[in-house]
């Protein structure tokens, strides 16, 4: 059901009948005729049946001008078009499609322009035309939906979730297919029920979901086996062939291809027929049978070639690359494999791509060439990022994060292996985030208005001036690359707003911010360079594989970049399970800074050593993901001392960020006169009665109520502080408790210019629980990104306690002489130095941390 039908359609014997039916005024007759009829096993004639069957098709009569001669001749277009493309006879299957376009008179419904539209678009995608297909399937839906023709609807679908899946996101893609699915149960369809599970399958393996990947294949084959459709059975034999092969399973893929190939050449199919000639080779490259390999690999190359399959030619470039390198031929393998990312890269193809990069490079390590092959895994991630940048929700940002984390972490064991501090900076900064350092760069002037107009003034001058920076900084062949993906990916996208998704106004801030993504760039050097003189710099994260894996690069002043990785021990993995988590409060609540030895090794111990030895030093901490969320003043170093107590440390969401605030001109430093301080304490808030600002250091502007704390916050005024109860909350991240019902969002610092100082005394200041591992968005960053210059806050609950009161005024007293690290560090000296005050829960003061970048000597101290 549902190949190809080689005999004359307008002979079928359920031809007089469903044209009956179609003619038919009344609902009950039309499907009482259908009904006494076997399900046809032609398409064209089978998606007139299950429409005939629709309960939810409009009543009749249909197309009531439709002659018998005109019904026969738009079955026999239908016929041709399909039989020619599953051939691969393009030019016929073009001329019958363009006839069957002719035959619309445009009374309902229109399937004329419907399965002709399906079939122009099958025809663009596989010629990678997806700018077309995309038009195509947009139509024939469109118009399906007009018509209220369901399977039309359905068609378009399985063919347009395929494009989705390939150039946009495998979550959308699968929404797509589950549709398809919906549909295809509701009409009794099996056979575009074994499509949606054929589908569904290759978006499971994309997202990593190996066994539902396998069971979404074997249903498929079972529903395909059971209406006889051998087209159906070859393709979902195929695929379970390749997905068994690659777990491992080599006997069983065999079995499955062999089916396969006997399917596909009854049929014909010259794509079916590449992709089996590819897989065989896969099983034979694995035994090491070289030229078994290159036959099927060649064979493949042929059909591709002679049926004009663009995304087949690549593959089967790599698959000769690759064998090329089993047999130990770099140089050709480099050849093969450059050939192959050319052809990619002009298909779009990121997923090949990337993995002919991963190759390369290897290639060109194995030749000796170390530069090429870094230059390699550095563009690498820089692709796998300019397509994060090009999707405008974070879900789907994270998707391709996850999706390509191979090859992030790759590329970071490849800055190690070759000691390439460069390679590291760029690699670890895409996995700390862009969105924050996009927002740095285009909230660069405050503007006038209300917070919606401004948030959407912001977010839309920011999506304008970051594509901008794309084009300036690329090629004008790249560019013409990127503006191509950016068509495709938002086009794409397009069809989760046409089926209702939320309106931007109740998305998320992550969504939202997922519009300045700043474009991604090989800048490791110029990064390197903009860090702090006389200051050791830490870029540290997990291995984005390897979650026990930690990987780090340390720069010391006036000394070249150091790089290592080491495995936590399960008392760490536990640790940071805990910090992280947004169950586990009153274990995390309870943990003293002993209970933190577990994660003493994050710092490397040559780092330890110097920052014991002498000091006090000036550190700035790069924390990618999960370890954004470590109290670093409070981590254990040598003989009994922490870090808090020996470093005047800074963290800083990335080192793009942090180049950004070194190039800002700070304020000019506090001398003696008294210090502007703007004071907020919510009444909500038990202890810290901010008594301090009494004596003749400081002029305090004390305000009266919740509302003036949140105009003052926009002043840009010297320095703010705001006491009060800080809440995770998962439309909007962390908000700051103002007063009974009155808060202080993240969104509200977006497009406003907060104090050049200021000091969050709250929980959750700056890292939430829960949330996923990369841009630590909050109330704290975004102050960093529209104007402040330092920010005091928490990366956990801070204690509304006596204890936690005396640490914050001990860090706020010494701020009108000091920076907010330098501040923190003297007051954890002075706070550590009552020994009963060391083995108190870490809440009462670790969670408090000086956020932004050190500026060079000769700057406030």
């Amino acid at each position: 059901m549902g190949d190809s039908y080689t005999a004359d359609i307008a002979g079928h014997p359920a031809c007089e009948v469903l044209l009956a039916a179609w003619h038919s005024a009344d609902p009950g007759q039309r499907q009482a005729l259908v009904r006494g009829i076997d399900v046809p096993p032609p398409i064209a004639l089978r998606s007139r049946y299950r429409m005939l069957l629709d309960p939810e098709a409009p009543s009749g009569p249909w197309n009531p001008d439709l002659t018998p001669e005109a019904w026969a001749r738009q079955l026999r277009l239908e016929t041709e078009g399909d039989n020619a493309l599953r051939a691969g006879s393009l030019s016929v299957a073009l001329t019958a499609y363009q006839a069957l376009l002719e035959e619309e008179t445009g009374s309902d419904p229109r399937l004329p322009t419907v399965h002709a539209h399906i079939g122009l678009g099958t025809m663009a995608r596989d010629r990678n035309d997806i700018e077309a297909a995309t038009e195509h399937f947009e139509t024939a839906t469109a118009v399906a939906g007009d018509s209220m023709y369901r399977f039309g609807r359905m068609q378009a679908l399985v063919h347009w979730a395929y494009m989705t899946l390939w150039h946009h996101s495998a979550e959308l893609a699968l929404d797509q297919f589950r549709e398809a699915a919906e549909i295809a149960d509701a009409l009794d369809d099996p056979v575009f029920q074994g499509n949606a599970l054929l589908g569904a399958a290759e978006c499971a393996e994309r997202l990593g979901e190996l066994d539902r990947m396998e069971q979404h294949g074997r249903q498929a084959f079972a529903t395909f086996s059971a209406v006889r459709s051998t087209q159906g059975r070859a393709n979902a034999a195929q695929r379970l062939g390749g997905w068994l092969h690659r777990r491992g399973r080599h006997s069983e893929a065999w079995e499955w291809l062999d089916l396969a190939l006997a399917a596909l050449q009854e049929e014909g199919n010259p794509n079916g027929l590449v992709n089996v000639h590819s897989l065989r080779g896969d099983l034979y490259l694995d035994d090491r049978q070289f030229d078994d390999a290159e036959d099927e690999y060649n064979k493949a190359r042929e059909l591709a070639v002679s049926a004009e399959l663009p995304r087949a030619q690549a593959h089967a470039a790599q698959d000769l690359a690759r064998t090329a390198r089993g047999r130990g031929n770099w140089a050709e393998a480099v050849e093969l494999f450059t050939e192959s990312l050319e052809r990619y890269r002009g298909i779009g193809d990121l997923l090949g791509m990337s993995q002919a990069m991963g190759k390369l490079a290897e290639a060109q390590e194995e030749c000796g060439s170390v530069e090429d092959a870094l230059r390699t895994w550095r563009e690498a991630v820089v692709e796998v990022e300019s397509y994060r940048a090009d999707h405008q929700e974070e879900r789907f940002q994270q998707e391709y994060r996850r999706r390509f984390r191979d090859m992030y972490g790759e590329s970071l064991a490849a800055a190690e292996r070759h000691e390439s501090p460069e390679t590291f900076a760029v690699v670890a900064d895409f996995l700390a985030g862009r969105r924050l350092a996009g927002l740095l760069e285009a909230s660069s002037t405050a503007m006038a208005g209300d917070a919606l107009d401004q948030l959407h003034e912001l977010l839309a001058r920011a999506d304008h001036g970051l594509l901008a920076h794309r084009r300036i900084a690329r090629s004008d062949d790249d560019r013409f690359g990127d503006d191509r993906r950016e068509n495709r990916i938002r086009r794409l996208g397009a069809f989760e707003l046409r089926q209702g998704a939320e309106h931007p106004a109740g998305k998320s801030l992550d969504d939202l911010l997922s519009a300045v993504y700043l474009p991604p760039a090989d800048e490791g050097g110029p990064l390197l360079e903009a860090l702090p003189d006389g200051c050791h710099a830490l870029q540290i994260l997990l291995d984005p594989v390897d979650e026990d894996l930690v990987r780090w690069s340390w720069s010391a002043p006036g000394e070249r970049p150091a790089m290592g990785s080491f495995r936590l021990a399960p008392a760490a993995t536990d640790l940071l399970s805990v910090l992280r988590s947004d169950e586990l409060d009153a274990e995390r609540q309870a943990l003293t800074a002993d209970d933190l030895r577990p994660l003493s090794t994050l710092l490397p111990p040559s780092l330890v050593a110097t920052l014991v030895s002498s000091g006090p030093h000036d550190l700035l901490l790069i924390p990618a993901g999960e370890l954004w969320r470590v109290p670093w003043g409070a981590l254990p170093l040598e003989g009994g001392l922490l870090l808090g107590e020996v470093a005047r440390f800074v963290v800083c969401p990335s080192l793009t960020i942090q180049r950004q605030l070194a190039a800002r001109h700070p304020g000019t430093p506090h001398r003696g006169s008294p210090l502007d301080v703007d004071v907020w304490r919510s009444p909500l808030v038990k202890c810290h009665p901010l008594n301090l600002f009494q004596d003749r250091r400081w002029n305090p502007r004390r305000l009266s109520s919740a509302a003036e704390a949140r105009g003052a916050i926009c002043d840009g005024r010297e320095l703010m502080v705001l006491t009060g109860h800080g809440r995770p909350r998962a439309e909007t991240g962390h908000y700051l408790e103002l007063d009974q019902d009155a808060w202080l969002l993240p969104g509200d610092l977006l497009g406003r210019r907060p104090p050049r100082r200021l000091a969050l005394i709250a929980c959750w200041g700056s890292a939430y629980p829960g949330r996923a591992p990369s841009d630590p968005i909050s109330v704290a960053t975004l102050a960093l990104a529209g104007g402040s210059d330092e920010v005091l806050a928490t990366v956990g609950e801070l204690g509304d306690s006596v204890s936690a009161t005396r640490y914050v005024e001990m860090v706020l007293d010494a701020l009108p002489e000091n920076t907010m690290a330098a501040a923190v560090h003297q007051a954890t000296r002075r706070f550590l130095a009552r020994r009963e005050h060391r083995s108190l829960p870490m809440h009462h003061w670790a969670p408090l941390i000086p956020i932004g970048t050190h500026r060079p000597p000769g700057g406030q101290q």
